[in-house]
């Protein structure tokens, strides 16, 4: 009888572990940047150079663009989306059913803007986004943060000098924008201007001094963010298989395990009961299959 108590314990366990981490698509191809929008979650595949969306039921592909590497979407208004292309160094603004409406390739002083990375939307309509730069320890801090306007079609850059530009996310007042500083291990805080522009900035946390670093490579760091509506952030750490939740002032609160190394990024649905997290499985093999993930967030409380 002990035996049969144990192993129904033990069944049950599991049966309620495996809810709270459902795999809404198993075999992405170097999943990023997920987006909630109306209604359904659209996220990129970098490996396989396209959008899908998932309604709840299933995946389908929105839009495709051979060698653009897609890594983040976020809502362009007019029901259009902006797909950071990280391979093309572009912006693609597409509309919903798969047309691409324009190309952006330069800012305002017709430079370049190399892997376009991650990206967040302000309460204006208005995008920042990070440049990152070229992924190596040994490489200088050349990524940057650029914001294009609601409505316009040329970002301004507003932040430089940042070593490997990463995740973005915003605080729940608009005020403060949170950035990736990848390469250094950190997350570095930015304080918004009403006209879009940045302040100076701040290093917000050490991702070190919060959670063990163990054994590890020179690619492990920050990737992508989101900011709850009480103001944690999540942070998902590449390489380290978790995402990491601290509070505002940048303590750890809790960490979401994830069975791949590699993840990339969290994103909210509209009741932040759970959080949606990306995750390839490799980053050294084509097509980098990894797996797209809804999970109940441990510091969810009903208002």
């Amino acid at each position: 009888m002990r035996r049969f108590i144990l192993a129904f314990l033990l069944a049950s366990v599991a049966s309620a572990a495996a809810q709270e981490r459902i795999v809404i698509n198993p075999e992405a191809h170097y999943p990023e940047g997920p987006l909630w929008y109306g209604g359904r979650l659209y996220y990129t595949e970098m490996g396989a150079d396209r959008v899908r969306a998932w309604d709840g039921r299933g995946n389908a592909v929105v839009w495709k663009r051979a060698g653009c590497g897609p890594t983040s979407i976020a809502d362009g208004g007019a029901g259009t989306l902006i797909v950071l292309c990280h391979l093309q160094n572009t912006l693609a603004r597409i509309d919903l059913s798969g047309a691409t409406r324009a190309i952006i390739d330069r800012d305002d002083k017709g430079a370049r803007f190399p892997t376009p990375n991650a990206s967040i939307n302000d309460r204006k309509g208005g995008i920042y986004f990070s440049s990152s730069g070229i992924f190596s320890p040994l490489a200088p801090a050349e990524g940057s943060v650029l914001y294009l306007p609601a409505g316009e079609d040329v970002p301004r850059r507003v932040a430089t000098g940042i070593h490997y530009a990463n995740g973005a996310a915003l605080a729940r007042d608009g005020r403060t924008l949170f950035v990736s500083e990848h390469l250094e291990r950190r997350v570095l805080a930015y304080p918004v201007e009403d006209d879009g522009s940045l302040g100076l900035r701040r290093v917000f946390v050490l991702l070190d001094q919060v959670a063990p670093p163990g054994p590890r490579g020179w690619d492990v760091g920050p990737d992508g963010l989101a900011v709850d509506r009480r103001g944690n952030l999540f942070i998902a750490e590449y390489g380290a298989g978790r995402v990491l939740v601290v509070d505002g002032k940048g303590a750890l609160i809790a960490t979401i395990a994830i069975p791949e190394r590699y993840v990339t990024a969290p994103a909210f649905g509209p009741d932040e009961a759970r959080v949606f997290v990306t995750a390839p499985s490799n980053n050294t093999t084509p097509p980098f299959v990894g797996k797209v993930y809804s999970i109940a967030n441990p510091v969810f409380r009903k208002d």
